[in-house]
């Protein structure tokens, strides 16, 4: 599947959202949708659900208008919400007969994902007896209840211990294996780098940077070389105009310094996000 987002523009009022915004998805691959708190991530996702709708420009699935009867979506919102005095499976089958499931599809399902998650001796408490970890995993379990084609997580490390958060990439990693079409925005530009394939920066509602992440690193000057001595110490330095490493390599042994490595540094997405976006405020940095 391949999801388009053209040309969208948002209008509140006199307040301009979005402004001509366009990218694309593809599935079994995952979007790390980028940008700093009030820029438009939220208000993107949500009309490519069409929860809300855009002033101008279309949503495609395939070349065509999407529609929730083209596709399944599993929307994981950054504002959490459980019924706190409810059962967990109780309000499981209650979500998925929302999203037409039947009773016994969303049970089993239900059933299923709470397995997956190691949270089945959780299924007959109610939401406020659980952690804030815990809850984030019940409703992680919720967004996938449908098997939705189009998965799209807002923020889904929020509140989540590391051996919780791996739980997590295996899954969003399991599901870009199985096909779907992944979504996801966050702050931790350490996580987004380590599974999104391609990424999308937007600033002030237009897109500034969007792409395969590989080429967008490779696109950028690769005259920075990380030298590592044999005793441990890092030195960053200017690579050689013919880049010819050894001759690195050589200047160091002949200050009687071993060279354990010697590599091309390419920015980090971090870096990548500041250039963009501007370094003010950033979370997770």
């Amino acid at each position: 599947m391949l999801l388009e987002i053209k040309n969208i523009n948002k209008h509140y009022g006199e307040k301009r959202v979005l402004t001509d915004v366009s990218f694309t998805a593809s599935s079994g691959r995952t979007l790390g949708l980028l940008g700093r708190n009030g820029h438009g991530k939220t208000t993107t996702m949500k009309i490519m659900m069409g929860i809300i709708y855009g002033d101008s420009g279309e949503v495609l699935l395939d070349g065509s208008p999407l529609s929730k009867s083209k596709a399944k979506f599993g929307y994981l919102p950054e504002e959490r919400g459980l019924y706190q005095k409810v059962q967990i499976l109780e309000q499981m089958i209650y979500f998925g007969k929302l999203r037409g499931m039947s009773f016994a599809g969303a049970k089993k399902s239900a059933t299923e994902l709470l397995e997956k998650l190691e949270m089945t001796e959780h299924l007959k408490k109610k939401a406020d007896t659980l952690s804030k970890g815990n809850q984030q995993k019940i409703q992680l379990a919720i967004t996938l209840l449908n098997d939705p084609d189009i998965i799209i997580l807002d923020e889904p490390f929020s509140g989540l211990d590391p051996v919780n958060a791996k739980t997590l990439s295996n899954i969003i990693e399991e599901n870009a294996v199985r096909q779907k079409v992944i979504i996801f925005s966050s702050h931790q530009m350490a996580q987004v780098e380590e599974f999104c394939q391609d990424v999308c920066i937007i600033k002030h509602g237009v897109v500034k940077l969007t792409g395969n992440l590989h080429e967008i690193k490779n696109s950028y000057p690769r005259d920075k070389v990380l030298v590592v001595t044999e005793n441990g110490e890092c030195h960053q330095v200017q690579a050689p105009a013919d880049g010819d490493l050894a001759s690195i390599a050589n200047e160091y042994k002949a200050k009687g310094m071993g060279v354990d490595s010697i590599s091309i540094l390419r920015p980090s997405l971090l870096e990548i996000f500041l250039e963009k976006v501007g370094e003010d405020n950033v979370e997770g940095a």
